[in-house]
């Protein structure tokens, strides 16, 4: 049985970090290449001295891509034969999913709420209870909200699913 995950999508800070990058390594280049090509010493090491702050904010661009492309490569649900909620730690097995409650609040994004047979508070009469059980949708993230809840009503059919819209608030 293959693994359903839903992860978040790593190529807009992919993008904005590789603009950076290349907008950054002309001026590097030229600060080092001045550097190189000035006669006076002084010049010279007020050059390399300058340079130093693009080499430094490069570097820490670097280390930052890597790590939101790290986190955003891990997943944040994963359906097997169990369901694990990666943000909460939840895990219950897939036989004891009940209920799929799918939401777009706005302003804030939309939300699946996986709730096992033995929790039997539904959203949004009481949110703080269904919390650790919700899954917030990244931006980008496959699959979209609705095709993750057919690959998991294929997986469990006996689940009940509602998509209940937009809300505005909750009481």
């Amino acid at each position: 049985m293959d693994t359903i995950r839903l992860r978040p999508s790593a190529r807009r800070p992919l993008v904005v970090g590789v603009v950076f990058l290349l907008v950054m390594a002309p001026i590097l280049i030229g600060l080092l290449v001045s550097s190189a090509t000035v006669e006076q010493p002084t010049w010279s090491t007020l050059y390399l001295i300058a340079a130093t702050a693009p080499a430094a904010g490069m570097l820490i661009a670097l280390l930052m891509l890597a790590v939101v492309v790290w986190r955003r490569s891990r997943p944040l649900l994963l359906v097997d034969d169990h369901v694990h909620i990666a943000a909460t730690g939840i895990r219950f097995p897939l036989v004891d999913l009940a209920h799929l409650q799918l939401y777009t609040w706005a302003g804030r994004g939309t939300f699946l709420v996986l709730l096992p047979e033995h929790v039997t508070e539904r959203f949004p009469q009481d949110p703080r209870a269904v919390a650790p059980y919700t899954v917030k949708f990244p931006e980008g993230g496959r699959p979209q909200p609705m095709e993750l809840v057919d690959l998991i009503v294929r997986r469990a059919p006996r689940v009940g699913v509602d998509k209940q819209g937009t809300i505005q608030r909750v009481s």
